[in-house]
């Protein structure tokens, strides 16, 4: 069977809903970055310090998450729609914070607080790529690596509009308040949604 067959009604619906999610995920990520990027550059010292604190995120958000993704992967299988949507909140409550780290007034708190913020970004990770593996086999049986290629290009697509997006954003609404208090919900309602609606079309 090719592979434009195995793109049944319900694939292209779930293809659709995951690029919305790519879409809204991607713009928040480019704002809460911007934001965490200049609470970073507040630190006075040398560049060294400023790229330790900012690879130091990432290190503490990978070890962070592997524990959860040991102990709860097969969630992924039993509980779905609860399993993607505690990702789901979890990424938004991580860029939340990246987000909100430009108020942070004391830099030895900077790195704890986005460590915070990468740990739950990585559990955010771990949930949504399962469920999205496990999607993807009950939507369709066959050619699954030719048509996860083809999903991962739509959001690919669509995560890069998000970023333009999000570029566009950061210079229309310089205000880190209102993107916090507005744009942000309102993306974040939107990711959390369309994910929602993608993985309820395997239940």
């Amino acid at each position: 069977m090719s592979i434009e067959k195995c793109m049944n009604m319900n694939m292209k619906k779930y293809i659709r809903w995951m690029a919305l999610n790519s879409w809204a995920s991607s713009a928040s990520s480019v704002i809460s970055t911007n934001s965490m990027l200049s609470s970073i550059m507040n630190i006075p010292s040398y560049t060294s310090v400023i790229a330790t604190t900012y690879v130091g995120k990432d290190i503490m958000g990978q070890l962070g998450s592997l524990v959860y993704a040991w102990k709860t992967g097969k969630k992924a299988d039993q509980q779905p729609i609860k399993y993607v949507t505690k990702g789901a909140l979890l990424q938004q409550t991580a860029l939340f914070l990246e987000n909100s780290s430009v108020l942070i007034t004391n830099n030895n708190y900077i790195l704890p607080f986005l460590g915070v913020s990468s740990t739950l970004k990585n559990v955010s990770f771990i949930s949504m790529g399962a469920v999205n593996a496990n999607n993807l086999q009950k939507l369709s049986t066959e050619h699954i690596g030719e048509l996860y290629s083809k999903v991962a290009s739509i959001n690919t697509l669509s995560s890069t509009v998000g970023m333009v997006t999000g570029i566009g954003i950061i210079h229309v609404i310089p205000s880190y308040t209102v993107r916090s208090l507005l744009v942000m919900p309102i993306l974040g309602a939107i990711s959390v949604y369309s994910l929602r609606k993608a993985t309820n079309l395997t239940i």
